[in-house]
């Protein structure tokens, strides 16, 4: 059996792989894994079903993949505040200069860490402090953290009943975020440990491709009303963001910052930077909506009235991108699988409006 899950890993791994070159050959506007998902769609379509093995491996990844978002959203969120309160000086920056200096602030981060790893190699524990530097250069401590915080969080959510407040996403990053701000820990030190957990969204994402084909028949049946509603909810996303934007005041660049929010992050940051906006502001933006999305979306669904899984599903990738899809997979496999498809759609969607919408309205 251990052999089969290593071989459904390299499947779900291989997919990711091609689908990142094929994006990048023709460039396309679809993020590796994206594709990848399609890949592995496709070819369970010509299989005509799901091997046992590849849906009880990518069950899993999938039952915990609101946990795989945590170490972003922590990054997000860590950096959110310097990002809104200097978007004037982020906006006038040469885009040169500020990857120098990411780049420098890096490499000292990781020279830093590296020199706390090595002290802590050589020297004889003595005290707390020293444990604690010790640890901290470790990423077993960080990626520990990362999985405990999530369970908290999760089972703060269970025992509320579900209530939105109590999303376990929400509760993992303020939680890390409130620690690593009194540890005077840096995301670079944090990110160490958290990448393994983070590594797996890509596979994850591919993973999609199994709820999405045991729905096809459903999905195919409701293709009429699947294009009409991205079309719509591509349009809605984002010229209510951009004329909210505009009617309180704010820079043409942050407008454009706005547009793409509602796709996956890396495609909306494409978006952003082609139409004149701050990547790095969509991605605090992104990540944002998705997780308002992921806490309100199914309550204000059901307070209209829409309780049909596929309908929650669709509105939810639509709007909240992967972190809305985590959501869904809550719901049902059903809402999941929706979820899916409208987040791949709307990110294509978004990449093709967005500069043309903001084009329209004189904003680029």
């Amino acid at each position: 059996m251990s052999n089969r899950i290593v071989l459904i890993f390299t499947l779900l791994l291989a997919c990711q792989l091609a689908g990142e070159v094929v994006t990048r050959l023709l460039r396309l506007p679809v993020p590796g894994p994206v594709l990848g998902m399609v890949i592995l769609f496709c070819a369970l379509l010509m299989r005509r079903q799901v091997p046992d093995d590849l849906s009880a491996v990518t069950g899993g990844l999938l039952h915990n993949l609101s946990l795989l978002f945590v170490p972003a959203g922590v990054g997000v969120m860590l950096h959110a505040q310097l990002l809104v309160e200097n978007w004037v000086a982020l906006s006038s920056a040469a885009a040169e200069r500020g990857h120098h200096h990411r780049r420098h602030r890096r490499c000292d981060d990781l020279g830093a860490t590296a020199d706390a790893r090595e002290k802590g190699r050589r020297s004889v524990i003595a005290n707390p402090s020293e444990i604690w530097v010790y640890l901290a250069a470790s990423p077993l401590l960080h990626l520990t953290m990362t999985l405990t915080a999530y369970l908290v969080g999760d089972y703060c959510f269970r025992k509320s009943g579900q209530k939105a407040i109590f999303n376990p996403v929400l509760m993992a990053i303020v939680l890390l975020v409130v620690i690593l701000r009194a540890t005077n820990t840096s995301y670079e030190t944090y990110f160490e440990g958290a990448q393994f957990v983070h590594f797996l969204l890509g596979p994850a994402t591919v993973a999609l491709a199994v709820p999405l084909y045991r729905q096809f028949d459903r999905v195919r049946h409701s293709a009429p009303a699947i294009l009409v509603s991205l079309l719509a909810g591509s349009v809605t996303a984002v010229l209510s963001a951009t004329l909210i934007a505009w009617l309180l005041g704010a820079p043409q660049d942050v407008i454009a910052s706005i547009a793409p929010k509602s796709a996956t992050t890396p495609i909306a940051m494409g978006v952003s930077e082609q139409i004149g906006g701050l990547p790095s502001l969509t991605a605090v933006l992104v990540i944002l909506t998705g997780i308002v999305g992921a806490m309100a979306g199914t309550t204000i669904l059901e307070r209209v009235g829409v309780r049909d899984a596929g309908v929650q599903g669709f509105a939810l990738g639509l709007t909240s991108h992967g972190i809305g899809t985590a959501r869904a997979l809550q719901v049902s496999e059903v809402a999941g699988a929706f979820s899916a498809l409208a987040m791949g759609l709307n990110g294509l969607a978004t990449s093709l409006l967005a500069p043309l919408l903001v084009h329209l309205l004189g904003l680029w």
